[in-house]
């Protein structure tokens, strides 16, 4: 994956404790393209929650099968007791947006699947609370 293409988001970073922080890119995330924010592909320096959580990296990919596209988060959750999770969407150029919680606190790769005729992926949001946007 760290060989894809790159992608550059720009926004706000830090940990989002009562409202969604949000990154955003003009042309979007293409399939077989990876993101960076602001400049820097360790999104670990960004993208961050309580007790720990953060996510390290994300891709966008096809996929056989039902759905075409996959978008690939290397993370992990907030650590320790009663320390709640990671919560995420992505949008893509057609305005559907798609959720992904981040409750384990090893890190490992999570995955939304989804359909689009326009799947570029245009804002990333990240927060320490459950959130729609």
């Amino acid at each position: 994956m760290s060989d894809y293409p790159i992608c550059n988001f720009t926004g706000a970073c830090g940990e989002a404790k009562d409202n969604p922080n949000v990154v955003q890119s003009d042309r979007g995330m293409q399939p077989n393209e990876r993101a960076a924010i602001n400049g820097n592909t360790d999104l670990s320096t960004c993208m961050r929650a309580n007790d720990n959580g953060q996510v390290y990296g994300i891709t966008l990919t096809g996929s056989p099968g039902i759905y075409d596209y996959v978008v690939n988060v290397d993370a992990q959750g907030p650590s320790g007791a009663f320390s709640g999770s990671m919560y995420l969407a992505f949008t893509d150029a057609s305005g559907d947006t798609y959720y992904l919680g981040i409750y384990s606190s090893t890190r490992s790769v999570h995955t939304v699947r989804y359909n689009s005729d326009k799947p570029a992926i245009v804002k990333m949001w990240w927060c320490d609370k459950s959130f729609t946007v």
